[in-house]
């Protein structure tokens, strides 16, 4: 971890953008804030916008769910996961997730910095998953 400077980013401060039937991605902490190593993102993700099984092929990513809860598919393994509850995910395993529930509020970490723009694409608006090393696969099973 590198930080150049002290990083505060209050509550819908950063960098937002709502998508999907009202889900959102806020940027809490740029790559560029931290030496390009890591990257924070606070998602709110609603039941039906979830992303499909997808592998990141360049970055680690760490999912702590701050509120609601979510299945999550790693691999072979399904896994509940509730408010209060840490994931570490580390790049080239195939993962996804459903919400249990209408929506559920989780801090996205990915380590080295890059993917946060895939999240909350920057101006040019390309969220390409290529583009990110990210590889799509299927939807997510229901529940």
């Amino acid at each position: 971890m590198s930080l150049k400077d002290p990083v505060l980013t209050g509550p819908r401060a950063g960098r937002t953008v709502t998508y999907g039937s009202g889900s959102s991605a806020e940027l809490k902490l740029a790559g560029e804030q931290a030496g390009g190593d890591w990257a924070v993102v606070e998602w709110q993700v609603r039941a039906g916008d979830e992303p499909p099984i997808h592998t990141h092929t360049r970055e680690d990513e760490t999912i702590y769910v701050l509120e609601g809860s979510i299945t999550a598919f790693v691999g072979d393994q399904r896994i509940e996961v509730e408010a209060g509850s840490y994931a570490a995910l580390p790049k080239d395993v195939p993962h996804g997730l459903t919400v249990r529930g209408d929506e559920a509020r989780l801090l996205v970490t990915v380590e080295p910095a890059g993917a946060e723009y895939f999240f909350v694409p920057r101006d040019d608006g390309d969220a390409d998953p290529d583009r990110f090393g990210i590889v799509l696969h299927q939807p997510a099973p229901t529940g």
